[in-house]
C-alpha cells in the first residue's frame, strides 16, 4: 500500500533534516568547509599514530619550524618534543619566527622530560610517518595566489618567489643540497612544461636513499606544506607522493611520472621538489 500524502511529507522532512545534518557535518567537521571558505576551523591535520590532531596554520608553521631548528642544532627527540610542546602552549596567534624557535630551545632545562604524546608528535614532525601533515586552503585563496604577477628569473636562476622560498628554508634548516636551477637557466632534464624551466622550482636533495635521509626528506616536505600558503607554494613532491595547493583537500596523493618509470630519481625518492605559483 502506498504512502499517504501526510506520510510522504513526513518522509520528505526527515530526508531534508538528514541532508542538512550531513551538510553541517561536512562543512564543520571535515576540511571541506575550509576549502569552500565557509568555516574557520583548523585547516591542518597531523596524523600521530592512530590519532589525528587538528591544527591552525599558525600551529602547523610553528611546530614544523621548531622541529626543523631542532634538527639543525642537533637536538634529541625529547628536546624537539619539549620545544614543540612549549611553543604550542598557549596556542600561537602567529607563526613563530626562526630566532624565537631557537630561544625556545635555549629556555629548556638541561634534561627535557616531555610526555609520551609529545614525543610521538615530535617523531612525526621529524619525518617518521611519511606524509602525516597536510593542510587545506580555501579555493578563493588558491585563485588569488595563482593570479599574482608573473615573474622572471633573477641572477641565480630563480624567480623572486622561488628565491624567497629558498631563503626561508635556509633560515630554518641551514645550508642544504639544492638543485634544479641555474644562473643560465634550465632547459633539460625535467618533464615537459616543468616549473624548473621557468625558474619557479627547487629540488632539495637527501642522498643516498636511506632511512635516515628519508626522514629528513619528509621533515622538509611537511615543513613545506605547513608554510605553503605563506610561501605561495604550488606543489610539493617527495618519495613517490605529491601534494598540491589546488588539490589540497585530497592531501598527499600517489605521484605518477608521465609515461611511467621505476627510476628513483624521477620518482623523487632522493629529493623534495618544490615549486611556487606561476602567476599571471
Amino acid at each position: 500500500m502506498g504512502l499517504t500524502r501526510r506520510g510522504r511529507l513526513t518522509l520528505t522532512l526527515i530526508s531534508l533534516v538528514l541532508l542538512v545534518a550531513l551538510g553541517g557535518y561536512l562543512l564543520l567537521r571535515t576540511p571541506l568547509g575550509n576549502v569552500l571558505g565557509l568555516t574557520t576551523g583548523p585547516p591542518c591535520t597531523l596524523a600521530v599514530g592512530d590519532d589525528t590532531m587538528r591544527w591552525s596554520a599558525e600551529q602547523a608553521m610553528t611546530a614544523t619550524t621548531v622541529a626543523g631548528v631542532g634538527t639543525r642544532i642537533g637536538a634529541s627527540v625529547n628536546g624537539v618534543a619539549a620545544a614543540v610542546a612549549r611553543s604550542l602552549d598557549p596556542e600561537p596567534e602567529a607563526a613563530l619566527p626562526v630566532e624565537a624557535a631557537r630561544e625556545v630551545y635555549r629556555s629548556l632545562p638541561d634534561t627535557a622530560t616531555p610526555g609520551p604524546q609529545d614525543v610521538l608528535v615530535a617523531q612525526t614532525l621529524l619525518g617518521r610517518q611519511g606524509g602525516a601533515l597536510t593542510c587545506v586552503f580555501p579555493l578563493t585563496d588558491v585563485v588569488v595566489v595563482a593570479d599574482r604577477q608573473r615573474e622572471d628569473p633573477g641572477s641565480i636562476g630563480l624567480t623572486p618567489r622561488a628565491d624567497a622560498m629558498r631563503l626561508a628554508m635556509r633560515a630554518v634548516f641551514g645550508k642544504q643540497s639544492l638543485g634544479g636551477f641555474d644562473p643560465q637557466g634550465v632547459d633539460t632534464g625535467h618533464i615537459e612544461g616543468s616549473a624548473h624551466y621557468e625558474g619557479r622550482a627547487v629540488d632539495v636533495f637527501f642522498r643516498p636513499v636511506t632511512a635516515a635521509n628519508q626522514r629528513l626528506g619528509w621533515q622538509q616536505a611537511l615543513w613545506s606544506v605547513a608554510h605553503a600558503d605563506r610561501l605561495d607554494l604550488a606543489t610539493v613532491i617527495f618519495d613517490r607522493t605529491i601534494w598540491s595547493a589546488r588539490r589540497s583537500l585530497e592531501g598527499w596523493r600517489e605521484y605518477s611520472y608521465p609515461g611511467g618509470t621505476d627510476n628513483p630519481v624521477l620518482l623523487h625518492e632522493d629529493h623534495v621538489h618544490l615549486d611556487v605559483v606561476e602567476g599571471g
